[in-house]
Protein backbone atom coordinates (compact mmCIF):
# COMPACT_ATOMS: atom_id res chain seq x y z
CA UNK A 1 0.00 0.00 0.00
CA UNK A 2 1.37 3.38 -0.94
CA UNK A 3 1.68 6.22 1.53
CA UNK A 4 -1.03 8.27 -0.18
CA UNK A 5 -3.48 5.36 0.14
CA UNK A 6 -2.77 5.04 3.87
CA UNK A 7 -3.17 8.82 4.27
CA UNK A 8 -6.48 8.83 2.34
CA UNK A 9 -7.89 5.88 4.32
CA UNK A 10 -6.86 7.48 7.62
CA UNK A 11 -8.37 10.83 6.62
CA UNK A 12 -11.65 9.18 5.54
CA UNK A 13 -11.85 7.23 8.81
CA UNK A 14 -11.24 10.36 10.89
CA UNK A 15 -13.87 12.28 8.91
CA UNK A 16 -16.49 9.57 9.46
CA UNK A 17 -15.66 9.41 13.18
CA UNK A 18 -15.92 13.21 13.50
CA UNK A 19 -19.33 13.24 11.80
CA UNK A 20 -20.56 10.46 14.08
CA UNK A 21 -19.35 12.23 17.22
CA UNK A 22 -20.86 15.57 16.18
CA UNK A 23 -24.23 13.97 15.34
CA UNK A 24 -24.31 12.17 18.71
CA UNK A 25 -23.24 15.25 20.62
CA UNK A 26 -25.96 17.47 19.10
CA UNK A 27 -29.11 15.36 18.80
CA UNK A 28 -32.01 16.80 16.84
CA UNK A 29 -34.83 18.02 19.06
CA UNK A 30 -38.27 16.68 18.26
CA UNK A 31 -40.73 19.58 18.64
CA UNK A 32 -43.60 17.18 19.51
CA UNK A 33 -41.64 15.46 22.27
CA UNK A 34 -42.77 16.26 25.80
CA UNK A 35 -40.16 17.73 28.08
CA UNK A 36 -39.86 16.71 31.71
CA UNK A 37 -41.11 20.15 32.76
CA UNK A 38 -44.22 19.83 30.57
CA UNK A 39 -44.96 16.37 31.99
CA UNK A 40 -44.53 17.61 35.58
CA UNK A 41 -46.80 20.58 34.84
CA UNK A 42 -49.49 18.30 33.40
CA UNK A 43 -49.35 15.97 36.42
CA UNK A 44 -49.53 18.93 38.78
CA UNK A 45 -52.57 20.27 36.91
CA UNK A 46 -54.29 16.88 37.08
CA UNK A 47 -53.72 16.66 40.83
CA UNK A 48 -55.14 20.11 41.47
CA UNK A 49 -58.14 19.71 39.17
CA UNK A 50 -61.49 20.72 40.59
CA UNK A 51 -63.81 17.94 41.79
CA UNK A 52 -66.24 16.71 39.15
CA UNK A 53 -69.92 15.91 39.68
CA UNK A 54 -70.77 12.22 39.30
CA UNK A 55 -72.68 11.18 36.20
CA UNK A 56 -71.20 13.81 33.88
CA UNK A 57 -69.10 13.06 30.80
CA UNK A 58 -66.06 14.48 32.55
CA UNK A 59 -66.58 12.12 35.49
CA UNK A 60 -66.82 9.15 33.12
CA UNK A 61 -63.59 10.25 31.40
CA UNK A 62 -61.79 10.69 34.71
CA UNK A 63 -62.95 7.31 35.99
CA UNK A 64 -61.70 5.70 32.77
CA UNK A 65 -58.30 7.34 33.14
CA UNK A 66 -58.05 6.44 36.81
CA UNK A 67 -58.12 2.75 35.90
CA UNK A 68 -54.32 2.88 35.93
CA UNK A 69 -54.42 3.75 39.63
CA UNK A 70 -53.41 0.99 42.02
CA UNK A 71 -56.07 2.08 44.53
CA UNK A 72 -59.17 -0.02 45.07
CA UNK A 73 -62.04 0.99 42.77
CA UNK A 74 -64.86 3.04 44.27
CA UNK A 75 -67.50 0.64 42.90
CA UNK A 76 -67.77 -3.14 42.35
CA UNK A 77 -66.20 -4.05 39.02
CA UNK A 78 -68.28 -5.81 36.39
CA UNK A 79 -66.69 -8.58 34.32
CA UNK A 80 -65.50 -6.38 31.43
CA UNK A 81 -63.99 -3.81 33.81
CA UNK A 82 -62.32 -6.60 35.76
CA UNK A 83 -60.82 -8.06 32.58
CA UNK A 84 -59.52 -4.62 31.58
CA UNK A 85 -58.06 -4.03 35.06
CA UNK A 86 -56.34 -7.43 35.00
CA UNK A 87 -54.80 -6.57 31.62
CA UNK A 88 -53.71 -3.09 32.68
CA UNK A 89 -52.23 -4.36 35.95
CA UNK A 90 -50.77 -7.61 34.64
CA UNK A 91 -47.35 -6.85 36.16
CA UNK A 92 -48.77 -6.00 39.61
CA UNK A 93 -48.87 -8.69 42.29
CA UNK A 94 -52.41 -9.28 43.58
CA UNK A 95 -51.17 -8.85 47.15
CA UNK A 96 -49.80 -5.35 46.43
CA UNK A 97 -52.35 -3.86 44.01
CA UNK A 98 -55.83 -3.25 45.40
CA UNK A 99 -57.31 -2.67 41.93
CA UNK A 100 -55.97 -5.99 40.64
CA UNK A 101 -57.20 -7.73 43.80
CA UNK A 102 -60.70 -6.31 43.26
CA UNK A 103 -60.63 -7.38 39.61
CA UNK A 104 -59.38 -10.86 40.55
CA UNK A 105 -62.14 -11.19 43.17
CA UNK A 106 -64.80 -10.09 40.64
CA UNK A 107 -63.60 -12.62 38.07
CA UNK A 108 -63.51 -15.43 40.65
CA UNK A 109 -67.06 -14.57 41.77
CA UNK A 110 -68.21 -14.49 38.12
CA UNK A 111 -66.65 -17.92 37.55
CA UNK A 112 -64.18 -16.61 34.95
CA UNK A 113 -61.14 -17.59 37.05
CA UNK A 114 -60.85 -20.83 38.99
CA UNK A 115 -57.66 -20.45 41.05
CA UNK A 116 -55.94 -23.56 42.38
CA UNK A 117 -55.16 -21.58 45.52
CA UNK A 118 -56.22 -18.13 46.63
CA UNK A 119 -53.53 -15.45 46.87
CA UNK A 120 -52.80 -14.35 50.46
CA UNK A 121 -54.43 -10.96 49.80
CA UNK A 122 -57.71 -12.68 48.92
CA UNK A 123 -57.93 -15.01 51.95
Amino acid sequence: MAAWQVFTATLATLTIMAIAIVSLHHPHQDPDRLSVDRIRERISNERTALPVKAGTDTAKTLSATSAWSHLAPDHPLDVSEAHRAMQQHRRCPVAECARKAAAFRALVEAGRIKPTRMPPAMQ
